[in-house]
């Protein structure tokens, strides 16, 4: 019993020791990084939240999902900031849209609207580009489903309804979208940080 406590004593001190270690090695990661990597870094894994484009990422949960992608603490002290508000508008000034900054700490963040009508493959934060080339391929190469209606807006034009196969979709977007789209790597982060895969195109319709 003595030898077995003696064992557990000394593997629960090594995983202390470990992670002390490990927490240690990242905030001087965190540090040693130059501020250009980071904040590219940053403004990527924001344009893969399609809550980017409309209400928004807490910064929390950018942080979070942050550190676990490319293992270093994200510490805004270390990085010059002082607080988590300064950062995101130091290091997100290219494509950062602030939603709600009443909690410095915790801003809720997400990208311009110039930044989000640019076509960025497999980052689904531009969805709204995406959204607008589907609209111009139906439109443009789709079958009239009948005659124009008229609109419930007054001075707008009539509403021209179409029909497209979900077929000849994927060629379309690689024109009038981008060139590299690719189907089969589809997939964002929800609101809470968690990856989601899309396996087919009509999951992203």
């Amino acid at each position: 019993q003595v030898t077995w406590l003696h064992c557990c004593l000394e593997f629960c001190g090594a995983r202390t020791m470990h992670r002390q270690s490990h927490s240690a090695s990242m905030s001087v990661l965190a540090s040693s990084q130059p501020a250009a990597v980071v904040a590219q870094q940053l403004s990527d894994l924001l344009l893969a939240f399609p809550s980017a484009a409309a209400g928004g990422v807490q910064w929390s949960v950018l942080a979070k999902k942050y550190e676990e992608r490319y293992r270093v603490r994200l510490d805004v002290q270390a990085l010059g900031h002082s607080s988590a508000l300064a950062a995101a508008t130091t290091l997100l000034w290219e494509v950062l849209r602030i939603v709600d900054k009443q909690d410095t700490d915790n801003p809720v963040v997400g990208v311009d609207d110039a930044v989000a009508l640019a076509p960025r493959p497999g980052l689904l934060g531009c969805w709204p580009s995406l959204y607008h080339a589907l609209c111009q391929i139906v439109l443009e190469n789709g079958v009239p489903d009948g005659a124009p209606t008229a609109s419930a807006v007054p001075g707008r034009s009539a509403v021209r309804s179409c029909s497209l196969l979900l077929s000849q979709i994927r060629p379309l977007l690689e024109r009038y979208w981008h060139a590299n789209f690719d189907e089969s790597g589809l997939g964002f982060l929800n609101e809470d940080g968690t990856f989601v895969r899309l396996k087919k195109l009509k999951h992203l319709l």
